[in-house]
């Protein structure tokens, strides 16, 4: 008998240097939606990046050339 496929669960931000700093901090982006006249990024959640939003609120680091170049990169993909 087949099992259904959980769904996976995703982490969503319109925040553009959030998101930024979660692909440099290596996680996927999965998906770029438009939602209520915004840019949405989507990740799937785990504990590893609920770790990295804390730490982006405590002013966690990432290389800034890396931060600079993704952020750069992420606006142009949503134009």
């Amino acid at each position: 008998m087949n099992q259904p496929i959980p769904a996976r669960v995703s982490f969503e931000t319109s925040d553009l240097m959030l998101a930024s700093f979660l692909r440099c901090r290596s996680f996927m982006l999965r998906g770029i939606k438009r939602q209520n006249g915004k840019t949405v990024f989507v990740f799937d959640d785990s504990a590893p990046l609920r770790q990295s939003l804390l730490d982006y609120a405590n002013d966690g680091t990432v290389a800034v050339r890396s931060f600079c170049s993704t952020m750069r990169d992420l606006k142009a993909i949503t134009r």
